[in-house]
């Protein structure tokens, strides 16, 4: 399985410093184009979140004072399906995400003002696997940690969240800091990916930027197969990988600016390990625009990396064993973040033996219909 080594090696060289650095980050920075494909259709006037569930079906929602439905468009506009979310209301939906099991998870956590206490996030399968227009979610209901007034002084105004990403069965939420004076702190709260009442941990935090427009984090999302995290302010993306464990903020960051400001961003998904989708919200009666970011990496690696979303390990995170959803053909290959082979294991009845693993996230390359897959996992 040499031929997957490629991907590992993702970062090229440092373009020369394309922007003035912000709060002291000393990471890579670069400059990517911004590409609009078209309009979203006229139901979406304010686009806050988006998830796909094919090449080219993504799914999308609108944000407060909206209905509850989902939306799902192509790549040029069309309006191809519509699911209300029927037992809730929108008080403030700011972004949606899905597990590797066909879960799907709504936000409703936006809270400009930092005052609500009825923060949640809505449970539903796989819209595609849903037959009807309608359909019942379970509820996760949470607070904050870390927050004890409501609201709080305008100097602590950090507990609005706009962005959220699952990973190994958990949640994580971004905020989207509206203190005055702005601080540029992202902090990061994490929950269980189930329904219940829960109180969201925080988890850690960094400085994304000095302004607002470069500081305020809009969407989040995980690619699956590589681990990368990906947060989405106005100006430009923030990525995390090569982290500890589920410590993004201690992973490689860089920085990929804008070649030319959108509207207001609003939703960011993956299409691949490195193209993402952009959606942000319109004007009036007038939608905004669905956007294309590529990254700049080597392509050779995609078509083997872009896994089948029904091919996963579980439990994930794993202490002894893992168990593959479907039967793999042979051995596996555990790899460290880094593109290091560990050690061939051998899959028997479709589960391998990881106890010999230090605590830490690795990669699994497993061949399924004589093609290589990667599946990220985390020992603990």
């Amino acid at each position: 399985m040499a031929a997957i080594l490629p991907f590992f090696l993702l970062f090229i060289a440092i373009t020369g410093g394309c922007r003035a650095q912000q709060n002291n980050f000393s990471g890579r920075e670069e400059v990517v184009l911004l590409r609009s494909i078209h309009r979203l259709p006229s139901e979406l006037i304010e686009s806050s979140g988006i998830e796909l569930s094919g090449s080219n079906r993504i799914w999308s929602h609108e944000d407060s004072g909206n209905s509850n439905e989902l939306y799902c468009f192509d790549t040029i506009g069309n309006l191809l399906r519509t699911l209300i979310i029927s037992n809730v209301s929108n008080t403030d939906w700011e972004d949606i995400t899905a597990d590797n099991d066909e879960t799907w998870f709504i936000g409703d956590f936006g809270n400009n003002n930092n005052q609500r206490t009825d923060l949640a996030i809505c449970i539903i399968p796989d819209p595609e696997t849903i037959p009807e227009n309608t359909v019942a979610a379970g509820i996760i209901n949470f607070s904050l940690s870390d927050q004890m007034a409501f609201p709080p002084p305008s100097s602590d105004r950090n507990y609005d969240i706009e962005a959220m990403a699952w990973f190994a069965d958990s949640l994580y939420l971004f905020t989207k800091d509206r203190s005055n004076p702005f601080t540029g702190i992202v902090k990061m709260y994490v929950l269980p990916a189930k329904p219940g009442n829960f109180i969201a941990r925080l988890a850690g935090s960094f400085v994304s930027g000095n302004t607002t427009g470069n500081g305020r984090v809009t969407a989040a999302d995980i690619n699956l197969h590589t681990g990368e995290l990906i947060l989405l302010t106005n100006e430009k993306l923030i990525s995390f990988s090569d982290y500890p464990g589920n410590h993004f903020f201690e992973g490689t960051r860089t920085e990929y600016f804008f070649d030319a400001l959108p509207g207001q961003n609003e939703g960011l998904a993956f299409v691949s390990s490195n193209k993402l989708y952009i959606t942000e919200e319109g004007s009036g009666s007038t939608p905004g625009f669905l956007y294309e970011i590529i990254l700049p990496r080597p392509q050779s690696a995609e078509n083997e990396l872009y896994s089948p979303k029904s091919l996963y390990v579980y439990p994930n995170p794993g202490k002894e064993v893992l168990k593959f959803s479907q039967q793999i053909e042979g051995s596996a290959d555990v790899y460290s973040t880094n593109g290091i082979l560990v050690k061939t294991v051998w899959a028997a009845n479709g589960t391998i033996d990881i106890s010999f693993l230090k605590p830490g996230l690795y990669f699994l390359s497993a061949k399924l219909k004589q093609t290589s897959f990667f599946i990220p996992f985390q020992k603990i």
